[in-house]
């Protein structure tokens, strides 16, 4: 029996212009499932929406990142919102604090958002230029992709 498997890659790193690009979601993955009232869109454990792929983008300091908002799953054409927010050379995912917990977006000083709130639609790009060398944490800012599904991933800059 021959068996054949598919690597991904762990990182991307950057292209010849310097720059790379991030899925925020990835809808067309997995089996349908439920998301709410009226959507369907990905599988029911929630590994496709709520994912950063790949998970580790590599560029050059100077260098910029795509970040594209999701894309129309096959079971419909609602798109999960999602809010690209960067935080502060040295913060990692459990340095993460919301010192408001009566909004939907995480409130905390050291991770700005990249776009407006509840960015959506297919294919919505959002860039972020990187300036400085160092590790960048990237996380979906609405609260519970980011507390509830881990939604969140890395940019290493050179």
């Amino acid at each position: 029996m021959l068996a054949v498997a598919v690597v991904l890659p762990a990182a991307v790193m950057a292209g010849p212009d310097n720059t790379a690009s991030v899925q925020f979601g990835n809808p067309t993955v997995g089996s349908p499932g439920p998301v709410g009232p009226g959507i369907e869109l990905h599988d029911a454990s929630a590994n496709a929406q709520f994912n950063l792929v790949p998970r580790t983008a590599v560029v050059g300091a100077g260098g910029t990142v795509t970040f594209t908002i999701g894309v129309a799953g096959a079971t419909g054409t609602n798109i999960v919102p999602h809010q690209v927010s960067v935080c502060n050379l040295g913060v990692g995912p459990d340095d993460v604090v919301d010192s408001n917990l009566a909004t939907i977006p995480i409130d905390d000083s050291d991770c700005t958002p990249a776009a407006a709130p509840f960015s959506s639609g297919s294919g919505h790009p959002v860039s972020v230029l990187f300036p400085q060398p160092g590790r960048y944490l990237v996380i979906c800012n609405l609260r519970p992709h980011f507390t509830e599904f881990n939604m969140y991933g890395w940019v290493n800059v050179n």
